[in-house]
């Protein structure tokens, strides 16, 4: 069964080879490699070339589209019966795609996402910390807040005959692709164990705070309607959205106070006025800055 790994790369010459490396070298072996160069302006091409593999096939894009067009242009181009998803400057580890195919098939899955191992400033996470395959809502869940990376993801290509990836979204377009696919009635399973090795990088677009806000706004008008009917969705969704922001050396205080409002018990709406007060001094970053520290270093003990 041939699987059909797509890699957009723009701009990557420092971690592309490691990273494509890491596909090479999976146990599961009958892949084919789609490199979807979105017109980089480095080195970035030559050193795919220099890897000696004939699973590997480089696609060049006529124009810079970003990472959506392209890994919708791999898909176009792919042929194989499943489909997963890498990025640039990320490792798979070995047994991740056998891993993945083992839990489609056992869980009749039309998707399957891992946990990853996501370092940044030093500090290596395991994320997602949400589980949605206990949830009954699960489209709810993932409403709330993203819990898939792209670069996790292995799925049928019946999938993508139908879904595509939205090419508007600067960020978040995993999470997208996530609430269409639940919007569709496919099912998605989630494997917790670690698969990838994720380093977040200065130049990253996951360190982009201009793109979340605007993603942010597109996913929001997107998913109206289903949010309506979830209102603990919309209170979680607005609350994460506070932290991004907060992280990010934004003020996130009108997404607590929306928060607030759409909070239906007393506990929510004292939890949502106490963070709306911190952020109004400018003293929630700081805070859970504190907080997480604290929590980590009893973790490491």
């Amino acid at each position: 069964m041939l699987i059909s790994v797509i890699i957009p790369v723009y701009n990557r010459e420092k971690t592309v080879k490691k990273a494509i490396e890491s596909v090479l070298n999976q146990s599961y072996k009958d892949i084919e490699v789609l490199i979807v160069d979105d017109c980089s302006t480095d080195k970035s091409v030559e050193i795919v070339k220099s890897i000696k593999d004939d699973r590997i096939k480089i696609i060049t894009c006529e124009k810079n589209g970003g990472a959506c067009k392209a890994r919708n242009i791999g898909i176009e181009k792919a042929k194989g019966t499943i489909i997963a998803f890498h990025d640039s400057d990320d490792c798979w580890h070995e047994d991740k795609l056998k891993k993945s195919i083992d839990a489609l098939e056992r869980e009749e899955a039309d998707m399957v996402f891992s946990a990853l191992n996501r370092t940044e400033n030093n500090r290596c996470t395991i994320v997602p910390k949400i589980n949605l395959n206990s949830e009954k809502d699960k489209l709810g869940k993932l409403l709330e807040c993203n819990c898939v990376s792209t670069q996790t993801i292995v799925l049928k290509k019946k999938v993508v005959e139908e879904i595509r990836f939205d090419e508007r979204l600067p960020r978040f377009q995993d999470w997208d692709f996530a609430l269409q696919i639940l919007q569709k009635g496919y099912k998605i399973y989630f494997i917790e164990e670690p698969l990838v090795d994720c380093w977040v990088l200065g130049d990253s677009i996951t360190s982009n705070i201009e793109k979340g806000i605007q993603a942010y706004k597109i996913l929001e008008k997107k998913y109206e309607t289903d949010f309506k009917h979830r209102k603990k969705a919309l209170y979680e969704h607005y609350y994460h959205r506070a932290t991004f922001l907060e992280k990010g050396g934004r003020n996130g205080a009108d997404s607590f106070k929306k928060a607030y409002d759409v909070a239906f018990t007393k506990q929510m709406k004292r939890a949502m006025l106490f963070r709306y007060v911190l952020a109004k001094v400018r003293m929630y970053k700081f805070m859970s800055m504190v907080f997480e520290t604290l929590k980590f270093n009893k973790e490491q003990r």
